[in-house]
């Protein structure tokens, strides 16, 4: 017997009606997936549009790359999620004739269950149920019989569907409008969001960067130099730290709209922010207006800064200040090699002179000066000027490191204080922001100075006589030649030869020669001299300079004039009278303060002429330092009378006109007396009127120290009288000698008048 179950078979209407459901169904998905996605797409092609398009209308720039492929990464994912959650994923699954059939019952009670009874018993895997195939048949008609009232539409839920149309109905038409109306904005936009062009949008105003200025730095010292150009490059530009840096920009006005001013906004390295407004500089030209910021914060910059340039509705965004480390010297050596003339080997090419520079330094005239320098970071050229005088020399030979790091150059034959001037260019074109400067002073090779003193001679001297000289020469690396020279004083035109003696010196350049000027007569190097002529004595060095002229140095010329012995002797004997005045003089003096001493003792401490005892005590100390002064100037006018008869002595030995008598008469009866002075009772005077201002406080020890020193004072005048005598005895001598002279000299023109006068009788006789 066949199974009743294997024929049943559900009613092609309701077969029909479950159908459509199901077709409905899957239309309901695709149609609110549609339209989810839909309204993804309008809304992130809008919100794109908005950060995109709208920062512009504002001044403001357009979503970078970086954004808009996020926000594309964005939408496509939450596609893709759509996709597969509300399309792929719904589609997918089963829709069962049982699961519709309960979704119309609970929409539509008035089946009464009798579509759901019938889809169930009428299942193929339905088996064991207890009902007889006419129940089957009788609920299946029933649920024909209904289902005619049944109404597909009440099953679907429409606010979805409704809310996503309201959503991308004005999305969708907002785009139509905008395609038909501005289909450029709508091309540049879908181009930006979708295929992720760069092109800007188009704007009112046209901003294009020219670049950054800085001063041009030049090893010469002028400002007519252009500034140095720096362009951006990626958006970057570099500058040396410190530097006065000026922005450029312009604004096209051929078909665009000028700006009236535009701002800089910047943000430094650590973190400060800021604006600036860039000024208009001149008119328009060739299509564009230039604007300029010269200022703060591009005046001496420091540090790295961000910036973007608004000028109406156009930006210039995401540029970038880089600063470097300028190019600097940081140390420079001087390797100087003397001239030749001032090494010993004249032949060698190394330095004599090593050293670091330093303000002030000096190099000896003539030299060879190399400048080795070194700089921070590694170099691609440099400016040198060098300025000696009025003369600048630019850009000599300058040989570099392999490394780049250091360079030389050299200054030949230093003659002048120069000035050098550095300014170092490193790779990328950069230049120190000031120059560095370097003065090199020069230490002259002067002229050698000579000093020369006759010692033991005054200006007239006798044929015979030796002429002591004495001197001093110095030179600042050391002399070649030296000599001292003699030469008659003529009226001719023609110049006679010098005699000339060559001197030695010691280390200190101390000299003493000596001119004999009978030995030169008798050698025939000197002719014979004659009393009422006269010559010259003077010294003369040169060193071993050869730059120039060569430095010869003459001492001061002494003339001395020829005399006669006896005429010597004369004004020697008259010199000798002057020292007896100041011997006069002196004792005088001496006398003077022997008698205030003698006051001191009596009535010093008790003068009553004062008002109170610091008054008196203040005269009294200010008369013991008057007789003080007046020792010590006795002293020196002593001194100066010992010398000056020693020079007496000195000129009759060397003029040889000397005699043992006269010379142990000087030195014996006066300059050795006058030493002896000097050197007891008048010290002692002294050392004893300073005793006296030390026990002024005391008036009995004062008065005997006071005493004392009366007593020495007379000593000294006794002295000085015996002196006096003897000089007045040597003044009889002298008186008898000039006597005796004066008879010689009568003598000897009674001779020449007799000789003269028979001589013309003679002639006489001849012509009668």
């Amino acid at each position: 017997m066949a199974d009743p179950h294997s024929e049943r078979q559900l009613d092609s209407r309701l077969t029909s009606l479950l159908g459509q459901l199901r077709s409905q169904v899957r239309r309901y998905i695709v149609w609110d997936s549609l339209l989810a996605i839909l309204a993804v797409l309008l809304s992130a092609f809008w919100l794109g549009l908005l950060f995109d398009y709208v920062p512009v209308l504002l001044g403001g720039t357009e979503m970078p790359r970086s954004a808009r492929v996020v926000l594309l990464l964005g939408v496509a994912v939450v596609i893709a999620y759509l996709v597969v959650k509300l399309l792929v994923g719904r589609l997918n699954r089963s829709l069962p004739d049982d699961s519709l059939a309960l979704l119309l019952e609970r929409h539509h009670p008035e089946l009464g269950g009798s579509l759901i009874t019938t889809v169930q018993l009428h299942a193929p895997s339905r088996q064991g149920d207890a009902h007889t195939p006419e129940m089957l048949q009788r609920v299946g008609e029933q649920a024909v019989a209904r289902i005619g009232d049944v109404q597909l539409g009440k099953v679907f839920r429409w606010q979805p569907i409704q809310h996503k149309v309201m959503l991308v109905a004005p999305l969708l038409l907002a785009v139509l409008v905008l395609l038909i109306a501005r289909p450029h904005v709508f091309q540049q936009g879908a181009a930006r969001l979708l295929l992720l062009t760069d092109a800007a949008w188009p704007r009112q105003a046209d901003l294009q960067m020219v670049g950054m200025e800085i001063p041009r730095v030049t090893a010469l010292d002028d400002d007519s130099e252009a500034a140095k150009s720096i362009a951006f490059e990626n958006k970057i530009a570099r500058l040396p730290r410190g530097a006065n840096a000026n922005l450029r920009i312009q604004a096209r006005a051929d078909g665009a709209v000028v700006p009236d001013n535009c701002t800089l906004y910047y943000r430094t390295a650590d973190g400060a922010r800021g604006q600036a407004n860039m000024r208009r500089v001149g008119r328009v030209v060739d299509g564009m207006q230039d604007f300029v910021l010269d200022g703060p914060p591009l005046s001496g910059i420091a540090g790295d800064l961000t910036f973007s340039v608004r000028g109406l509705d156009d930006r210039l965004d995401g540029y970038k200040i880089e600063i470097v480390p300028p190019p600097a010297v940081t140390s420079l050596q001087i390797l100087a090699q003397s001239p030749p003339y001032l090494r010993a080997d004249r032949e060698g090419t190394s330095a004599d002179l090593t050293t670091e520079y330093q303000p002030g330094l000096r190099l000896r005239e003539g030299a060879d000066v190399t400048l080795v320098a070194t700089s921070s970071k590694p170099l691609s050229g440099t400016e040198v000027a060098i300025t000696v005088g009025d003369e600048v020399v630019v850009n000599p030979i300058v040989e570099f490191a392999e490394d780049d790091l250091s360079f030389r150059f050299t200054i030949h034959d230093l003659r002048q204080s120069t000035k050098v001037v550095v300014v170092p260019i490193d790779k990328e074109g950069l230049t120190s922001q000031t120059p560095f400067r370097y003065f090199l002073g020069v230490i002259n090779d002067n002229p050698p100075e000579i000093e020369m003193r006759l010692k033991g001679i005054d200006l007239a001297v006798t044929k015979m006589a030796n002429i002591p000289l004495r001197g001093t020469i110095t030179d600042d690396y050391g002399i070649t030649t030296s000599e001292v020279s003699v030469v008659e004083v003529s009226d001719q035109e023609t110049q006679t030869q010098p005699t000339t003696m060559p001197i030695s010196i010691d280390r200190e350049g101390v000299f003493a020669a000596e001119i004999d000027l009978r030995s030169l007569v008798d050698s025939g190097r000197l002719t014979p001299l004659q009393p009422g002529s006269a010559i010259n004595v003077f010294a003369e060095t040169s060193d071993a300079y050869d730059l120039g002229p060569p430095h010869l140095a003459r001492s001061e010329v002494y003339r001395l004039q020829i005399v006669t012995p006896d005429e010597l002797l004369a004004m020697l004997e008259r010199r000798e009278l002057g020292l007896r005045a100041r011997l006069e003089q002196a004792i005088n003096e001496t006398r003077s303060l022997r008698d205030t001493l003698d006051l001191l003792r009596r009535e010093g401490w008790s003068d009553t002429s004062t008002d109170t005892p610091e008054r008196a005590e203040q005269v009294l100390r200010l008369r013991i330092q008057q007789t003080a002064l007046q020792t010590t100037k006795t002293s020196e006018e002593l001194q100066g009378l010992a010398s000056g008869v020693e020079n007496i002595l000195e000129e009759m030995v060397n003029n040889r006109v000397d005699s043992p008598d006269r010379r142990s008469r000087l030195s014996a009866a006066v300059a050795q007396p006058l030493r002896k002075v000097i050197s007891g009772p008048l010290e002692l005077l002294g050392e004893q009127i300073t005793g006296i201002e030390e026990r002024i406080a005391d008036p009995s020890t004062g008065q005997d120290q006071t005493a004392l020193a009366v007593a020495t004072a007379d000593q000294t005048l006794l002295d000085l009288t015996a002196i006096l005598e003897k000089m007045l005895d040597l003044e009889s001598y002298n008186e008898i000698l000039d006597l005796v002279r004066s008879l010689i000299e009568a003598q000897e023109g009674l001779i020449e008048d007799t000789e003269q006068e028979r001589t013309e009788r003679i002639r006489n006789l001849f012509n009668e």
